[in-house]
C-alpha cells in the first residue's frame, strides 16, 4: 500500500509542471476574466396597466383591447430596429459604436433590453417591468426611461387614437343614416304626391263617396224617368187636345234614347261598350236637331204646354249635366280605388324601410354618444391606461459579472482539467514500471527489481529546469492574456465570440 502511495506520489511529481501549466492556464483565464471584464449596470423600471376609475355601469369603453395584447403590441413596435438604432445613437449606449454595424447595434440592445410581462389573470394586475443593461450605470438608467416614456406615449396616443377612430366611424354612419333618412323621407312625399288619390288613407272616404254618388245617379235615373213620363203625358194631353208639333219625331227618338241609358246606367258602369253606343247616338241626334218651324201665333193652351215642357226639359237637362258630371267623378273613384292595393303596398315598404333607418339611426346617435364619452374619458386619463408605478434610477452598484464565481470557476476547470489529465496519461500508458506491472504483462514473478539510479547533478539540473518552466509558464499566461486583452481584441469579447463561433 505504502509503495502504490509512493509510486502515484512520484507520477504526480513528475506530471506536476504539465498540470500546473493546465492549472495556471485555466485560472489565468478565469482570473483574466474576473479582472477585465467591464462592470454591468442593469436599471429597471415597472409599468402597471391601471382600470378605470368609471364604473362599468356609467361608462362602456370603446377601447376593448386586453392590457397583455395592448403591451405586446407596444412592445413589437418598440424593438423594431431603426427605434433600437436611434436609441442607441441618442445616448450613445455604445463607447465604439463607429465601428459597429447596424446589425451589430441592433442586436446588442437587443441583447441587452428585457421585457418581463407578468398577467396573473381576469382579476389580477398586468405588470410590465422594463430592465436595461449597460457599462455605464447613467446610461442604463437613460435607456430604460426613454423605453418607459415611449411606452407610455403609446399607450395614450393608441387609445385616443382608436377612441378617435370610433367616433369618427360613427360620425360618418350617422351621417350617411341621415342622408338616407331624408332620401328616403323624400321618397315617401313624393309617393303620396304623385298617387294623392289614391292613398290608403282615403280609401273609406272614396267608398263611401262612391256609394253616395251611385246613390244619386239613381235617384236623378228616378227622377229623370218621372220627369220623362209628365213630359209624355202633357205631349199626349196635348194632341188628345189637338196642339200639334210640340214634339217632333227626333226629339221624341232624344227623349227615349236619354231614358234607356238612365235606366241602364243602374246596371252598367259608365264606360261600358253598351252605354258608350247610346251617348254616341244621342249626341249624333243632338247635333243633327233643328228647331221646329214657327206656326204662328198659338194659342194660349199650347202655349202653357210649351212653357211645361221647356221647364221639365230643363229640369231633365240639368239632372243630365249632373249624372255626367258624378259619373265622371265615379270613374276617377274607381280607377283610384283601384290603385289603392298597390299604392298601399309600395307605402307600407318605404315605411317599413324609413322605419329601419330610424332605428340604425337612433342606435348609430346612441353609439356615438359613447364613443364621445369615450374620447373625453381617454383624453382625461380617466379609463383604463399604463401607469409607471417605478422609474429607473442610476444604479449604484454593478450586476454583473459575478467576478468571484468566474474567478472560482475558473480555478474549478484549471484543477478539474489537470485531473482528467493525470487520469487519462495513467490510463493509456502500458509501459512497465513497477514489479507488479511486469507480473501482469509476461505473467512470472521477479526475483528482486534494481531501480533506476540517477546522478546528483542530472537530478538536480532537472529540477532547476522544472522550476524555470513552471516560472515561465506562470509569468507568459498572465503577461500573454494582457496583451491579448490590451492589444487584439477584449477577453470577454474574444470569450463571446469563439461562443458564437462554436455556436454555444
Amino acid at each position: 500500500m505504502n509503495a502504490d502511495v509512493k509510486f502515484y506520489w512520484e507520477l504526480i511529481k513528475k506530471r506536476l509542471p504539465i498540470m500546473v501549466v493546465i492549472f495556471v492556464l485555466c485560472a489565468g483565464v478565469g482570473v483574466g476574466l474576473a479582472l477585465t471584464m467591464p462592470p454591468k449596470y442593469r436599471a429597471d423600471a415597472s409599468l402597471v396597466v391601471q382600470g378605470s376609475v368609471l364604473p362599468d355601469e356609467l361608462f362602456t369603453a370603446t377601447v376593448q383591447t386586453e392590457a397583455a395584447k395592448q403591451l405586446q403590441a407596444i412592445e413589437l413596435r418598440l424593438m423594431t430596429r431603426a427605434n433600437l438604432i436611434d436609441i442607441a445613437a441618442k445616448f450613445r449606449v455604445f463607447r465604439d459604436s463607429s465601428g459597429m454595424s447596424p446589425d451589430d447595434v441592433e442586436k446588442a440592445m437587443q441583447q441587452a433590453t428585457q421585457f418581463r410581462l407578468t398577467s396573473g389573470g381576469r382579476d389580477s394586475a398586468t405588470i410590465l417591468n422594463i430592465s436595461f443593461e449597460s457599462s455605464n450605470p447613467q446610461i442604463a438608467a437613460d435607456v430604460v426611461n426613454e423605453f418607459v416614456t415611449y411606452v407610455l406615449n403609446e399607450d395614450a396616443k393608441r387609445r385616443i387614437g382608436e377612441s378617435g377612430q370610433t367616433l369618427e366611424f360613427y360620425q360618418r354612419r350617422v351621417e350617411n343614416l341621415n342622408r338616407r333618412l331624408s332620401e328616403q323621407s323624400a321618397e315617401i312625399v313624393a309617393h303620396k304626391e304623385a298617387n294623392s288619390d289614391a292613398l290608403p288613407d282615403g280609401l273609406q272616404f272614396r267608398l263611401d263617396r262612391q256609394a253616395q254618388l251611385q246613390e244619386r245617379l239613381n235617384l236623378n235615373a228616378r227622377d229623370r224617368t218621372s220627369l220623362v213620363e209628365q213630359r209624355n203625358r202633357i205631349v199626349e194631353a196635348g194632341s188628345r187636345a189637338g196642339i200639334q208639333g210640340a214634339l217632333t219625331p227626333q226629339q221624341q227618338e232624344i227623349n227615349r234614347l236619354e231614358t234607356e241609358i238612365r235606366s241602364k246606367l243602374a246596371f252598367h258602369a259608365p264606360d261600358s261598350p253598351t252605354i258608350k253606343f247610346l251617348r254616341e247616338r244621342l249626341h249624333i241626334l243632338r247635333s243633327d236637331e233643328l228647331p221646329g218651324d214657327s206656326t204662328g201665333e198659338e194659342d194660349s193652351l199650347s202655349s202653357m204646354l210649351d212653357l211645361q215642357l221647356a221647364a221639365i226639359d230643363s229640369e231633365i237637362r240639368s239632372i243630365d249635366q249632373d249624372s255626367e258630371t258624378m259619373e265622371a267623378e265615379l270613374q276617377l273613384l274607381h280607377a283610384a280605388i283601384e290603385r289603392t292595393p298597390q299604392v298601399a303596398i309600395r307605402l307600407d315598404e318605404l315605411e317599413r324601410e324609413y322605419e329601419a333607418t330610424q332605428a340604425q339611426y337612433n342606435e348609430a346617435l346612441r353609439s356615438r354618444s359613447t364613443a364621445e364619452q369615450g374620447v373625453d374619458v381617454e383624453e382625461s386619463a380617466k379609463g383604463e391606461r399604463v401607469e409607471l408605478v417605478e422609474p429607473a434610477t442610476v444604479p449604484q452598484s454593478p450586476t454583473s459579472p459575478n467576478r468571484k464565481l468566474i474567478a472560482g470557476g475558473g480555478v474549478f476547470v484549471g484543477s478539474a482539467l489537470a485531473g482528467v489529465f493525470f487520469v487519462l496519461t495513467e490510463l493509456f500508458n502500458s509501459a512497465i514500471r513497477r514489479p507488479v506491472d511486469l507480473t501482469r504483462g509476461l505473467g512470472v514473478q521477479p526475483l528482486a527489481t534494481i531501480p533506476y539510479l540517477e546522478e546528483h547533478s542530472l537530478r538536480r539540473r532537472r529540477r532547476v529546469l522544472k522550476v524555470l518552466f513552471l516560472i515561465v509558464v506562470m509569468v507568459s499566461i498572465p503577461f500573454g492574456l494582457w496583451a491579448i486583452h490590451t492589444y487584439y481584441l477584449p477577453l470577454d469579447l474574444l470569450l463571446e465570440k469563439i461562443i458564437e463561433r462554436v455556436g454555444l
